[in-house]
């Protein structure tokens, strides 16, 4: 008879250990099991709340004990199926993920979200992303609200760009990944496993490796350029480096401009665009000061227009 099936559950984000008894020690660790990793229940513990499981970690099987409150049944998780090319990744969920929750790994599921239509016309595209910055509710909403020691601007750059239909990886492939799927082997979406979760800083260095084969391309040109593209419906996103790599950089949207949210200009030049945001400050809407070219802070900076 086979055994029951569960994986690590989104309420263990940063993986589950599995270990040799079960009691909460460090000589009890055996290895961390990645969020998605699935176990085989193999009887209850005499410790409430504890299982004794068995699982395969690098083509290795192994037994040991893990608290089942971070398990749920293998149905209930939804594993992306496996991909054979280097392309777009999310992680989706069959439960709810909402603005409400802080379940940042995955991709929001809301009933009613907006999006953006990319064959509708520049004016059309322009309210529906419009639509899209109102919806998330930046300044609001727990799933972008900075905490003493984290801020989200990725998070929020991420969710405008998927509801936009546009791939700005919230995770992203390990190299191990990369080269099996170059190879044309299939690989399945997990989580510390063959993917990884991105922050700013590596937002940067992804969109110069691989954002022109997702449809990004690198302004260098004026302001203007960056609001006229925003104003037409396209997805602008603004992104600084953070001199010291474990101290995450900032990225910002350039929003299109509304009947009352404008860019500041002087005279008819763009000095300001206007930009939406998470991070130590949240807003919807505002035009602060080129905060990218803090050169005390950021060791690079860029401008990535995606026109699809």
């Amino acid at each position: 008879m086979s055994q029951p099936k569960f994986r690590v559950s989104e309420n263990a984000p940063l993986g589950l250990f599995l270990r040799s008894e079960p009691v909460v020690k460090d000589n009890t660790k055996i290895a961390v099991l990645p969020m998605g990793q699935v176990v085989a229940k193999l009887a209850e513990s005499e410790t409430a709340g504890w299982w004794e499981v068995s699982t395969t970690i690098d083509g290795a099987n192994i037994n040991g004990f893990v608290s089942s409150k971070f398990l749920v049944p293998s149905s209930e998780f939804e594993v992306p199926p496996s991909q054979s090319s280097l392309s777009a990744v999310h992680l989706h969920a069959n439960t709810p993920v909402t603005r409400k929750q802080t379940r940042w790994a995955f991709a929001l599921n809301e009933a009613g979200q907006p999006t953006r239509n990319s064959s509708s016309p520049p004016n059309v595209k322009a309210k529906e992303l419009g639509s899209i910055i109102k919806w998330l509710d930046v300044q609001n909403k727990a799933r972008y609200l900075p905490k003493p020691s984290a801020t989200y601007c990725n998070i929020y750059g991420y969710d405008y760009c998927y509801l936009a239909g546009v791939f700005l990886p919230r995770v992203w492939w390990n190299n191990t990944a990369i080269s099996k799927l170059k190879a044309g082997k299939s690989v399945s979406p997990i989580i510390n496993q063959t993917v990884s979760e991105i922050r700013a800083n590596g937002l940067f260095d992804w969109l110069r490796e691989h954002g022109p084969t997702f449809g990004w391309r690198r302004s260098f040109n004026n302001l203007d350029e960056l609001q006229n593209a925003a104003n037409d419906g396209q997805v602008v996103v603004i992104l600084a480096q953070h001199k010291i790599p474990n101290i995450s950089g900032h990225i910002a949207v350039v929003a299109p401009e509304t009947s009352t949210q404008k860019a500041l200009r002087n005279a008819s030049t763009v000095i300001r665009p206007l930009q939406s945001q998470a991070g130590r400050t949240n807003r919807s809407y505002w035009t602060p000061p080129s905060w990218w070219s803090n050169s005390q802070k950021y060791k690079d900076f860029g401008f990535w227009i995606n026109g699809s």
